[in-house]
């Protein structure tokens, strides 16, 4: 059976995930998108030395396993250092390994990056040559790290059409097929490909076995809002159909939660309907 999952920040922060994540099983959840190293500025994790690192995220494991909640994947870090630079590009890989040692300590098998993006600081048109030039550099620099930890590293699509060449999900595949390494794979963000204004269906199929993961969100109108599924203008039928016929076996992982204004006990009711919400796409996935 497809296992379900969601945003830690839907139920936990950095100090309170003892608290969070039984809560989190009983409504209904599999396991865990973590993004406690998501953010180089706001995370306690950064600024931690190696052993206190080891320790928290040893410890946050060990709090899953006891909830019956799996870890399965990581947000790496975003916004980047500086993408427009060979020095800032460099320092962002640093993080992203940091990233992927976080992975192993969390026996999490899949970190999902960010690509680099040096013309959307431009604010100007990519250049295709250039985006995959820096992508590629980057994801081979990733890959013997990802190796010796056993840690899959999944390049995600972007919101930006004018600005990435990874906007579009044929060059995403046609950069791993590139690389043409197991340990370099996607992860397909279909509120991001809804910017786009592709087949979803197509996209999924295209991507086939290189899809290792998802960030499942709604959205309308074009415009990134990580809108609650079957809330927006996304085809679900066409997302669900394409998972069944490459025979996804990856977690259903939403990428969307219950704003924490939402007042109880409505909220909690909401955090569980959204629960199922997740349980039937996998459900579909698997007729």
């Amino acid at each position: 059976m497809l296992k379900t999952g969601i945003i830690s920040d839907a139920y936990f922060s950095f100090d309170n995930f003892e608290k969070g994540m039984p809560v989190m099983k009983a409504h209904g959840y599999d396991g865990i998108d973590y993004q406690g190293l998501g953010s180089m500025k706001n995370s306690p994790l950064y600024k931690m030395s190696d052993e206190e690192f080891k320790t928290y995220l040893t410890d946050l494991n060990a709090c899953a396993k006891r909830n019956g909640l799996v870890i399965y994947q990581l947000h790496g870090t975003w916004p980047h250092v500086d993408d427009l630079t060979d020095e800032g590009r460099a320092q962002t890989v640093e993080y992203f390994k940091k990233c992927i040692l976080g992975a192993k300590y969390l026996g999490c098998p899949k970190v999902i990056v960010h690509p680099l993006m040096p013309s959307l600081y431009w604010g100007e048109p990519f250049v295709e040559e250039q985006d995959f030039a820096v992508n590629k550099k980057m994801l081979t620099a990733l890959a013997p790290v990802a190796r010796e930890h056993g840690v899959t590293v999944c390049l995600e699509n972007m919101p930006f059409p004018k600005c990435s060449a990874f906007s579009y999900v044929k060059n995403v595949k046609k950069l791993l097929a590139e690389i043409g390494d197991e340990y370099i794979k996607a992860c397909l963000d279909t509120g991001h490909f809804n910017v786009e204004k592709g087949d979803i269906y197509e996209a999924v199929t295209l991507l086939g076995d290189d899809l290792a993961a998802l960030h499942i969100h709604d959205d309308r109108n074009g415009q990134d809002r990580h809108l609650l599924p079957f809330q927006g203008d996304i085809d679900w039928d066409g997302f669900i159909r394409g998972l069944r016929e490459i025979s996804y076996k990856g977690v259903i992982s939403l990428e969307t939660n219950i704003r924490k204004n939402t007042p109880q006990p409505m909220r909690e009711r909401m955090e569980i309907e959204l629960a199922n919400i997740a349980r039937y796409i996998a459900n579909e996935v698997e007729k």
